[in-house]
């Protein structure tokens, strides 16, 4: 089991007993999983359960099922990660669980346009902890300026929902400049630097942040961000990144910006 697809394929086989296994808890959940004696299969049902719990709309999702099985998840990876005596297998373990923990605090972000979640502070507090510890293990691991940059992003997003608009607006400069620290490591010219996704993404979440603490910079920065992405719209090789962009932004200006809705 070693392919993306092999691994999927195992999951999809298990999908359904864990959606089942959801419906009486998180507890039977992890019962679930912790029953395969195989490490590699136990990381794989954790990596893919966000597509059953979380990703699929058709179930009827709960999110404190969900938190309690990533975090088992991560737990997981972390023993892994401490029982292998060769480093580079450990590391490879550890990066698991910044995986999965990246994806639970993405998830749990107050950002997502329509996807009929309620999340309530203990939620954010979840999503503020996990990005945090992505922040530590993407720093461990060495990871390149992208991965640093989204874990930002979701420490920043969390510290908005949390009412702290100050470290989030750190969190989100942070993260701008790492996405400019990407799009030049890609070969992008300092012009272009400023139109590439991430720093455009950021520097609308700087914007709101700006917003919610008075800041009158607020909307200069908003409108250039949006009359950037809009002319993009016209360009087909940008336009699904900056449609993407313009939804989750305008959503949480929606939710965030004083007056705005």
């Amino acid at each position: 089991m070693k392919t993306f697809d092999e691994q999927k394929a195992f999951f999809d086989e298990h999908r359904e007993a864990i959606q089942r296994a959801a419906k009486g808890g998180a507890g039977d959940v992890l019962e679930l999983i912790q029953s395969f004696e195989d490490p590699l299969e136990r990381r794989v049902l954790y990596v893919f359960v966000r597509q059953a719990l979380f990703l699929d709309r058709d179930f009827a999702r709960d999110l404190d099922v969900y938190v309690q099985v990533a975090q088992a998840g991560i737990d997981e990876c972390l023993a892994q990660a401490k029982a292998e005596a060769d480093p580079s297998e450990a590391a490879k373990r550890t990066d698991t669980a910044n995986v999965i923990a990246y994806n639970l605090a993405a998830d749990l972000a107050d950002c997502w346009p329509d996807d009929g979640l309620v999340r309530e502070e203990r939620h954010f507090q979840v999503g503020f902890d996990t990005a945090e510890r992505c922040i530590e293990w993407r720093e461990e691991l060495g990871k390149p300026p992208h991965p640093r940059s989204i874990a930002y992003w979701a420490k920043g997003m969390h510290e908005l929902s949390l009412g702290r608009p100050d470290g989030a607006l750190e969190s989100f400069r942070t993260s701008t400049d790492l996405a400019r620290q990407a799009a030049a490591a890609d070969g992008l010219d300092s012009d272009a630097c400023e139109e590439a996704f991430g720093v455009l993404l950021g520097r609308g979440y700087e914007a709101i942040a700006l917003a919610v603490l008075g800041d009158a910079d607020a909307d200069g920065i908003w409108n250039e961000v949006e009359a950037k992405f809009q002319a993009q719209l016209k360009d087909d090789a940008k336009k699904g990144d900056a449609e993407f962009g313009l939804a989750q932004l305008s959503t949480v200006r929606e939710r965030y910006w004083p007056e705005a809705a």
